[in-house]
């Protein structure tokens, strides 16, 4: 890899719009009003290196929606690099909702179902330029499915010169059983720092 021309991180996986009560403490059919975040593991991750500094990409998939529109958008806003990620024009994108029991209680619903852009993404969407990152950050949640599973494969066996993370962004509803996701994570964890 050479080290002048390369990027800094291409963070892979799931995406989506969260939305939070503004008025914590209460459950779901209790709150009246909602915020609307970007959310996701491989989104926050990139937003967090954006706002370091780094120069960051995402590729992740979204909606043909007013959802999807608006995580390219945010992503845009917070200095992420969008080009990679992909409109599907057959499924929503996810959205999650969260009830706020502070100071640690913050149950999570997932909408995602039959599947997710995210995880319609197969080897063929991996960016050709893939081994100038000198980061590669993927998610336990993006083995849960074919053709993610195989893209993810696919990245750890193309990004040899460079460090590779896989976050263990683990949600059992993602899952057929907590076999089959720690059967997915042990076939690639040998590929991963």
């Amino acid at each position: 890899m050479d080290d002048s021309r390369a990027r800094d991180v291409l963070a892979v996986g799931r995406c989506g719009v969260d939305l939070y009560p503004l008025q914590p403490g209460l459950h779901l059919e209790a709150v009246d009003t909602f915020g609307k975040f970007l959310g996701g593991s491989a989104t926050n991750v990139a937003a967090a290196c954006a706002r370091y500094g780094r120069d960051v990409s995402v590729l992740t998939g979204v909606g043909d929606d007013p959802f999807g529109r608006y995580v390219v958008e945010e992503l845009g806003r917070l200095g992420v690099d969008s080009s990679l990620v992909v409109t599907n024009p057959h499924f929503n994108t996810p959205v999650t909702f969260c009830e706020i029991f502070p100071p640690d209680d913050f149950p999570l619903y997932f909408y995602r179902w039959p599947t997710t852009p995210d995880l319609e993404l197969g080897p063929e969407h991996l960016p050709a330029d893939l081994e100038d990152y000198r980061i590669l950050w993927l998610t336990v949640s993006g083995l849960s499915a074919q053709p993610s599973r195989a893209m993810h494969e696919t990245a750890l066996a193309r990004h040899r010169d460079g460090v590779t993370v896989l976050d263990l962004d683990y949600r059992p509803r993602f899952w057929a059983d907590e076999a089959s996701a720690t059967e997915a994570a042990a076939r690639v964890l040998g590929s991963v720092d």
